[in-house]
């Protein structure tokens, strides 16, 4: 075999798969979570059969029934909202109340029962215009009533701005007229439906308070009435058992001592009178005869002193007038002494009438006292009692409140539903009724279908992304980077003849100038790299989440890659727990086997067999020949080295925890450049992870567009995270990877096509697609 290979331009080779780690959380990765206008052209190519399928059948059905569809008129009205609110109110809540309100009005003419009035109204049902739009002659009764609502409320579109007490009213039909008549009836039969249900319910309202009415009037009465009664029984008059007789009592009392003291009064002033007419003075007493009398003597005075004067005492005038003046004096004295008396005598009865008078008044008010004494002790008496029947009276005149008041508020409650108007409310007008329009709005066909193109194609495209997002499974070298941060280390194509079982036939060996071969190259070139010091050898070990992911084909392929590059390579397969391909290559090989060796029935020079298909005699003895040709030399550089059972073992956990398999590692380090070891699937048992402690790196194997991120996530968990240095696809379709665009290398691998032998797989068209679907069984091709 020849380890030539052609040397070739590596941006078309080794440069096309190989990636560098890189975290989660950098500006590629974030960059690559943004959708632009890029990724969905990518995405329109990955699925435009989907996407122009939806596209079509969408556009082509609407435009289909818009040529079909008979022509449609318009009408509108426009309804006001009256609105009554009482004077005062907050406007911040006649706001909201109102807006309430208008928004129940427009529930109301959408209402069911509203149109089930308008075609009672209209008699829509023996309308010849809305039967042709109904469609169905075969129905009657119910089915055919609710049918017409169902059609009556499609027509109807009634929109009220916010803010504003108009509605419009929109109806929609064949027939202009039509459409204009149930405009106009819809606020019509509104208010004979409102008001219908408004009379009915404020009837059956009003019969049962009045009979209530009556029942809270008979118990007002009857309450009223044992008030009266015990009032009566026990002579209690309103106000009596209160403050009431307390305010009677001491204003009685206080009469009676008023009368008290004007009695005391009466007697001191009977006893002043006596006192003071026994000491009136009668010194200032007259008459008319005294005062007459002191007049003529005051004359005689004058008259003396003017006689005195001229004629002189002896003077017989002088002597007449002095003895005048003596008589005089003594009637003066004699009428004084007679007026004096009699002065003292009237004096005398009259303080007697005085005090007569006084002790008159004190005796009476002496009786008045008594008296009102007499009545403070009665009143005093009957409020004793009074106060022992407060409890019951209180009882019996709560009972008559309450039921006057139920009484009174169910009066008022009758007056109210009897009434006809009230001051607050809600009622419709039609302000501007619709008129027939003959300018049909539809069906409009360019529109409805521009409409429906674009947004089908936004539904399309929203279709393409859900898949997108449902699919998990793992096909891109973005997704390995961004969900683990760990580098694609290749992506091996898929053949369609399938890879040979025997190493020696391997593709990268036979063909080296094919795209698996350079492929493959460019993957060992990196895992090579990823020795400490890229010195001396290597132990790789190569997993994959579930079985059938194609591992031994990688490890095959890895170890004929290296052979290719001029490496020392073996392949130690130790997924011995169920027969694989390495188990029956080894089992047809003289060789010995991994038991043997382990156990030390055999050693490692053995190994140096070649690994032929053995068949007869003639085979064992050719193989004998060149066992004793090889004994002792170093281990060729033109062959793939295959150590595994020939068996699967029943319990491979004795081997791998022997000391003879690490001393075996150690064998194979000093004679070989590069040892893959084939461990089992992650997930269905854990000697992978004892085997990490074997290894220098780990590589894990995900099969294109089969494994799912889950199982890759969950490998990661099970598996020592810290020593998974990479990812390698298997099985990878390049044309359809190639067509789905995915933005990386492999969508250009078509333009290197020149630098290999191999056929380029072209990109499948649609019936391809469709044919490989169906012979996988898989019915709806998945994304990544």
């Amino acid at each position: 075999m020849s380890t030539s290979i052609a040397h070739h331009d590596p941006d078309a080779s080794v440069a096309l798969h190989r990636t560098s780690p890189q975290p989660e959380g950098s500006a590629m990765g974030a960059a690559s979570e943004q959708i632009g206008p890029q990724d969905l052209v990518r995405l329109f190519h990955r699925y435009r059969g989907m996407i122009l399928a939806i596209v079509s059948v969408i556009t082509v059905l609407v435009l289909a029934q818009q040529l079909a569809s008979p022509p449609l008129y318009q009408s509108s009205s426009n309804v006001q909202v009256e609105l009554i609110d009482e004077v005062g109110t907050n406007q911040a809540d006649v706001n909201s109340r109102n807006a309430e309100r208008v928004a129940n009005t427009v529930r109301l003419h959408r209402s069911r029962s509203v149109a089930g009035q308008i075609i009672k109204d209209l008699d829509l049902l023996n309308d010849e215009r809305f039967r042709r739009e109904l469609g169905n002659d075969n129905l009657t009764g119910k089915a055919l009533m609710q049918l017409a609502i169902n059609h009556l409320l499609g027509m109807l579109a009634i929109n009220a701005e916010s803010g504003s007490d108009l509605i419009q009213i929109s109806v929609t039909s064949r027939s202009p007229e039509l459409a204009a008549d149930i405009a106009n009836q819809l606020p019509v039969s509104v208010g004979i439906l409102r008001n219908a249900k408004t009379n009915e319910r404020r009837q059956e309202l009003l019969g049962s308070l009045q009979e209530e009415l009556q029942t809270r009037e008979q118990a007002a009465l009857d309450a009223a009435a044992k008030v009266a009664e015990f009032r009566t029984r026990n002579r209690m008059l309103v106000g009596a058992g209160g403050a009431e007789d307390l305010q009677q009592i001491n204003r009685i009392a206080l009469q009676s001592a008023t009368a008290n003291a004007a009695r005391d009064a009466s007697a001191a002033r009977s006893a002043g009178i006596s006192r003071a007419s026994e000491i009136q003075s009668t010194a200032t007493a007259t008459s008319t005869a005294l005062d007459s009398l002191e007049r003529r003597r005051g004359e005689l005075v004058a008259e003396k002193a003017k006689l005195s004067t001229s004629l002189g005492p002896n003077h017989p005038d002088v002597r007449r007038v002095n003895s005048q003046l003596a008589t005089i004096d003594t009637s003066i004295a004699r009428e004084r002494n007679q007026v004096q008396a009699a002065t003292q005598a009237v004096a005398r009865a009259e303080g007697e009438k005085m005090a007569q008078l006084a002790r008159s008044e004190a005796a009476g008010a002496a009786a008045m006292a008594a008296r009102l004494q007499n009545v403070v002790g009665s009143l005093s008496s009957s409020a004793y009692r009074n106060a022992q029947n407060t409890v019951e009276l209180d009882k019996l005149v709560r009972q008559s409140d309450l039921a006057e008041a139920a009484y009174k508020v169910l009066a008022e409650r009758v007056e109210q539903v009897g009434a006809q108007m009230q001051l607050q409310g809600v009622a419709s007008t039609i302000v501007s009724p619709a008129v027939p329009d003959y300018a049909p709005i539809a069906p409009n066909p360019l529109k409805m279908t521009v409409t429906a193109f674009l947004g089908s194609t936004v539904l399309a495209f929203m279709a393409a992304l859900t898949r997108e997002f449902l699919d998990n499974k793992l096909r891109t070298v973005a997704q390995i980077r961004r969900l683990f941060a760990r580098p694609t280390l290749g992506m091996l194509p898929q053949i369609a003849h399938g890879l040979s079982q025997d190493p020696k036939d391997s593709v990268v060996l036979t063909e080296p100038q094919s795209l698996f071969s350079e492929v493959a190259r460019s993957a060992y070139c990196d895992l090579r790299a990823l020795r400490p010091g890229r010195k001396g050898s290597q132990v790789v070990l190569i997993s994959s989440p579930v079985p059938g992911d194609g591992k031994s084909t990688v490890s095959l392929s890895l170890a004929a890659a290296g052979v290719a590059m001029g490496d020392r390579t073996v392949v130690l397969d130790l997924d011995l727990r169920k027969r694989g391909v390495l188990q029956r290559l080894q089992e047809q090989s003289l060789a010995p086997d991994l038991v043997d060796i382990v156990t030390g029935r055999a050693d490692l020079d053995g190994l140096m067999l070649p690994h032929r298909r053995v068949e007869g005699p003639d085979d064992i003895a050719r193989d004998e020949r060149d066992l004793e040709a090889i004994l002792g030399s170093e281990p060729s550089e033109k062959r793939i080295y295959l150590l595994s059972a020939k068996a699967p073992v029943a319990e491979p956990a004795v081997i791998l925890s022997s000391h003879r398999l690490t001393g075996l590692l150690e064998q194979l380090r000093e004679r070989f450049d590069l040892i893959v070891i084939n461990a089992p699937a992650a997930l269905a048992v854990r000697d992978a992870r004892t085997m990490c402690d074997f290894a220098d790196q780990t590589i894990l194997v995900a099969r294109w567009g089969k494994t799912t991120i889950d199982q890759m996530r969950a490998a990661f968990e099970v598996m020592d995270t810290d020593r998974i240095r990479g990812v390698i696809f298997d099985q990878v379709d390049y044309a359809e990877h190639a067509r789905r665009r995915y933005g990386d290398s492999v969508q250009f691998y078509r333009y290197s096509a020149d630098y290999y032998t191999s056929d380029i797989p072209p990109i499948p068209t649609w019936g391809e697609r469709i044919r490989r679907m169906f012979a996988r069984g898989d019915f709806q091709p998945s994304a990544a």
